[in-house]
């Protein structure tokens, strides 16, 4: 038999079954795709069929007890897929296994000759489209074929999904669905641009350690002894064509998270079970974005990240991961009957009334798409002729039969026949898909610092450098991305610093300020460190930055103050509350007092001949502190020293053997004495240490 695309009179010889260039396949295919018609029940009616072109009566339909149900064989692409991704959509692993499986429904009646035949095939690793089962039986172990498959290359995932969290207050306003599905977007057109793009490029992943690109919809920091309200929410995505279906989000919620409330879903139903949120969706469409919000309550306690929970996501699709992977043709037969009624009239002998009788005796549907019966004298002429879409779907127990014809003879008629028919398939491509999404860790957002002066009290009336140093230190777990730094209140007597002079070490290693970072303006100093994960990296754990300057004091009056306000500011990567330290800031003096000290050399002999004790006084009679002094005495020539009650430094500054002594500070009434000894040798003069320096 050979099925026939043709119109009256024309004929066509071609393989049994149905392919592009037959009249109606590409919507009889669509329509016969799972979930887009129904599997048992037929839409037909007993009585006549017609031609479709002329809407002549061809011939007519009888049920059997009236039944319009039948089995459909099941030809299916099914795929399951496994997407491990991190917290930012980054796909870690994706495994995929594929099968081609035919399946007999039927536990009566077997099916045989199946030819398929699969377009698409060059993603995948099948060797040929075409596919061939001699038969299908009725028991379990011979009522399904199946071949496996694979990917050639690396296969792209699908269904985005992608958890947001949030620690800010506006948090609710700043994850809209709007900013949300721009952000998917983005996402979206990567992972387009990806599987447009075929193999990675070298150095494509990304690398250990390395930044997310941020979003600005996230913040991660929290702050200790704090309760912080933390807004989620999970966003998905569909890269499907066909929609997705049975979808079922679960949330997983740690222990940390306390009071966990659904806020809104915008498709679907989410319940709350325990420390499980599971959200279900019975149908995505393509390029839709669905949201779930939900709000938890946490507070810690120490320095320790959080972390925020893991989400697992079935879904079952309709759209072939090895991207338009898809059944073109099929053809199976089954169980059927068909003969022609041959009668010859009572009354007029050598006249036949005949009629052809099309059985469906198996319990599948069928199409009866070709029905000829030729005349035994003339094969030009026919008596029926019947074309593809005539003849309804044939239900289970269902007969078609043709228009009566009249044909005259004195032997025995002896038609031929030419009757092509089809199982109906079942055409499914089903997708099981898993993605199972890493939480991250809530870090703890925290900064302290300290603030100090080289010296507190400058003179009245001079020009003095006073030398700041301002220490922030991030003592939280979340790494900073921005510091600012504010002293206000700088005045003309107390001067802030040239921008050039502001000097920045990070863990004691002087780093290069960029010229914008620093800014004076309206007596106020403004220091401004932004996006240091692009401009050579964060403030992590423990890191401390260090802004060393002058401020420049010039002529203070008598009694005049410098009192500041220093404020030290930062932020987190990704966002978090902006946080505060206010250091406690030194007041600068100037003192009306003038240095007065007394220096004195007292020689006082010792011991055996030769000997002497040296005593060196440096006393402070005036009203004010002195600072960075210097005491010197010079060894006359052919004398030793030694014993010394504070060590001295050994110099020529004033000539060989010069002994100097520096003091930091000496305090109002303060007397400092230090002492050595000395011994003659040779020709050695005592009175040549009276001199003193």
């Amino acid at each position: 038999m050979a099925r026939k695309d043709k119109k009256k009179g024309e004929e066509k010889e071609s393989g049994m079954g149905f392919d592009k260039s037959e009249a109606g396949e590409a919507k009889e295919a669509e329509k016969m795709k799972s979930g887009q018609s129904d599997s048992d029940t037929v839409d037909v009616k007993e009585g006549a069929t017609r031609d479709e072109d002329t809407g002549k009566v061809e011939g007519g339909i009888k049920l059997k007890d009236g039944n319009k149900e039948g089995k459909r064989a099941v030809v299916k692409i099914a795929e399951e897929v496994k997407v491990d991704q991190d917290h930012y959509a980054k796909v870690k692993t994706l495994e995929f296994t594929g099968k081609v499986a035919l399946e007999n429904p039927s536990t009566v009646d077997r099916l045989w000759d199946i030819d398929v035949t699969l377009k698409n095939i060059e993603k995948t690793n099948l060797e040929s489209g075409e596919i061939h089962v001699t038969e299908l039986g009725i028991e379990e172990e011979d009522k399904v074929s199946a071949q496996e498959f694979a990917l050639k290359g690396e296969a792209t995932n699908l269904l985005l999904v992608k958890e947001y969290i949030n620690t800010l207050p506006d948090a609710d306003t700043i994850l809209s669905i709007d900013k949300i599905s721009t952000d998917l977007d983005k996402l979206a057109a990567k992972t387009k641009e990806k599987k447009e793009g075929g193999e990675k490029k070298e150095g494509e992943e990304k690398k250990e350690g390395e930044v997310p690109e941020e979003s600005g919809l996230e913040a991660f920091g929290i702050s200790i002894a704090k309760e912080v309200n933390v807004t989620f929410a999970i966003a998905l995505k569909s890269l499907f064509d066909q929609p997705v279906k049975s979808i079922k989000v679960t949330k997983n919620i740690p222990e940390d998270f306390m009071s966990p409330a659904i806020k809104d879903t915008t498709v679907g139903m989410a319940d709350l079970k325990g420390k499980q949120i599971e959200w279900t969706i019975d149908e995505l469409e393509p390029n839709t974005v669905v949201l779930l919000k939900f709000n938890a309550t946490i507070k810690v306690d120490t320095m320790d990240t959080k972390k925020t929970g893991t989400i697992e996501v079935t879904y079952v699709g309709q759209s072939s991961f090895a991207e338009g992977l898809a059944i073109e043709k099929f053809d199976a037969y089954t169980r059927n009957r068909f003969f022609v009624d041959v009668l010859e009239r009572d009354e007029q002998p050598g006249f036949w009334d005949c009629k052809l009788v099309f059985e469906n005796s198996s319990e599948f549907q069928v199409d009866l798409f070709n029905a000829d019966v030729y005349s035994p004298s003339d094969e030009t002429k026919k008596f029926v002729d019947v074309d593809p879409n005539d003849v309804p779907r044939l239900p289970a127990g269902a007969q078609w039969y043709s228009n009566g014809w009249e044909y005259q003879s004195e032997e025995y008629p002896q038609f031929r026949k030419m009757l092509e028919f089809r199982v109906v398939p079942d055409f499914q491509t089903m997708v099981n898909g898993t993605i199972t999404i890493e939480d991250v860790e809530l870090a703890i957002a925290s900064i302290t610092g300290e603030a100090a002066y080289d010296m507190t009290q400058v003179p009245t009336f001079k020009a003095k450098d006073v030398n700041a140093t301002l220490k922030i230190t991030n003592n939280g777990s979340a790494p900073l991305n921005e510091i600012t730094v504010v002293q206000k209140t700088f005045t003309n007597e107390y001067q802030p610093p040239k921008p050039e002079e502001v000097k920045m070490l990070l863990d004691d290693s002087e780093v290069e300020l960029a010229k914008e970072a620093v800014s004076v303006e309206n007596n106020e100093l403004k220091i401004a460190l932004k996006d240091l994960k692009g401009a050579g990296g964060m403030i992590q754990k423990d890191s401390s930055v260090v802004f060393k300057y002058p401020i420049h004091c010039t002529n203070p009056i008598k009694d005049s103050k410098f009192t500041s306000e220093i404020l030290y500011t930062a932020n987190t990567f990704p966002l978090s509350q902006e946080l505060e330290f206010k250091p406690e800031v030194p007041v600068i003096e100037a003192m009306h007092l003038r240095r007065k000290f007394r220096v004195g050399k007292e020689v006082l002999p010792i011991g055996k001949l030769g000997q002497y004790q040296i005593k060196l006084t440096l006393e402070n009679i005036g009203d004010m502190q002195l600072q960075t002094l210097t005491l010197m005495d010079k060894v006359p020539e052919n004398f030793e020293y030694g014993k010394f009650s504070v060590e001295a430094e050994k110099t020529d500054e004033v000539g060989a053997d010069t002994l100097k002594w520096s003091i930091e500070k000496l305090e109002p009434a303060e007397k400092m004495e230090i002492t050595y000894e000395i011994t003659g040798t040779g020709e050695y003069s005592p009175s040549e240490a009276q001199l003193g320096l």
